[in-house]
């Protein structure tokens, strides 16, 4: 079967994003067996696109969720997936990437470490005439796709809405991030910190959680002790956001929490009210979606080198009014931003959700 060499690098956070450690226990084994499977195999060998996935790692519930959605996508393309995980090394990373392209992979799917670390293998990809797609956050190389969404204008929104909550308050709020040199976590972040610089009443400090639940516990607890008037945690990926929420279950104090991915947990402790806000990207929406449009890239299809991928805003019962009187349904731009129910929220982040959004009727961005 001939087929155009073709790959797809793909860039989350993952949050996910905040989104998922590799190198250990389970996954180490199953990394181990997928590697050898790897070199065993050809392209030639199997049917249908045939996709190697780079990934920071496997344990985190964002980037399990992606590989959830990606691989769902899979078997309803008739794709096949090899996935790999970095250990966090900018340069594992890149030689997995190289290591795909010269295997003969179709395509190549990378939640990556460090963006301006992998422009150089993006372009050594593009120049050999392979298709490139880089997802969560724009890469600058030469001829790549783009998969995007808007973290900054979330993140903003979401501190704004913390702000305004907390308005007639004096105290600290807390921002959990992911790692240095992730651009979905640093996007998070400059929204984040853009939105709530207009609240002088509240003091902003921030930790990195690694893209891991105990590391952003840990930092919690430190954030917990070092301030006694801490408000509010916001978490930029679900996957951290658990351990940030047990340790603001054992201080005993009031503290709220929000968060940003819009897992089926975290919406859940949403609707209960024990999460005053999220925003929903929904990571196995995010994978299915970068399948299908990798799906369509292979066939031929023409479409801008920018896709963008729709976000919306999930306030819970406490957080509902404060948005409707504050005005925030509307950025600064005057957009209108995408405000959902929990209910809506859950269905638009579900499997039957995502196929439904990204059937044969979808259109990428033109």
């Amino acid at each position: 079967m001939k087929r155009k060499l073709f790959a797809w690098v793909m860039v989350a956070v993952m949050a996910s994003a905040g989104l998922a450690g590799c190198g250990s226990g389970e996954g180490e084994t199953q990394n181990a067996e997928e590697t050898a499977a790897v070199e065993e195999t050809t392209v030639e060998d199997n049917e249908g696109l045939t996709v190697g996935m780079s990934c920071i790692n496997l344990t985190d519930a964002g980037l399990a969720a992606i590989k959830e959605g990606a691989d769902t996508a899979a078997e309803d393309l008739g794709m096949n997936l090899i996935w790999k995980a970095c250990d966090g090394d900018l340069d594992k990373q890149i030689d997995i990437i190289r290591g795909f392209v010269q295997q003969g992979v179709d395509a190549i799917w990378i939640d990556s470490v460090d963006v301006d670390g992998i422009v150089s293998v993006v372009n050594e990809a593009t120049e050999a005439g392979v298709t490139v797609l880089t997802a969560g956050s724009r890469v600058e190389g030469e001829d790549n796709y783009n998969l995007v969404y808007p973290d900054l204008v979330d993140a903003q929104f979401a501190a704004k809405a913390i702000g305004e909550y907390y308005k007639d308050e004096t105290g600290t709020v807390g921002l959990v991030v992911g790692s240095a040199g992730n651009l979905v976590s640093e996007k998070r972040q400059e929204g984040f910190e853009k939105g709530i610089e207009g609240y002088s009443n509240l003091k902003l400090v921030t930790e990195q959680g690694m893209w891991d639940a105990t590391t952003s516990m840990q930092k919690a607890e430190d954030m917990i002790r070092a301030n006694d008037d801490l408000l509010h945690i916001h978490v930029i990926a679900d996957g951290m956001s658990y351990g940030v929420y047990r340790a603001i279950q054992n201080s005993g104090k009031e503290i709220t929490i929000s968060s940003n991915d819009g897992e089926a947990d975290a919406l859940a402790y949403t609707e209960s009210g024990e999460y005053l806000l999220e925003n929903l990207v929904g990571n196995g929406r995010l994978g299915y979606w970068g399948m299908v449009i990798a799906d369509r890239l292979s066939k031929g299809e023409e479409m801008a080198k920018d896709q963008y991928l729709p976000t919306y805003k999930v306030p819970g019962e406490k957080m509902k009014p404060v948005v409707e009187e504050a005005g925030l349904e509307k950025g600064e731009d005057g957009t209108q931003y995408q405000i959902v129910t929990v209910e809506e929220a859950k269905k638009i982040g579900s499997p039957e959700g995502y196929k439904e959004e990204f059937n044969e009727d979808f259109v990428p961005t033109k």
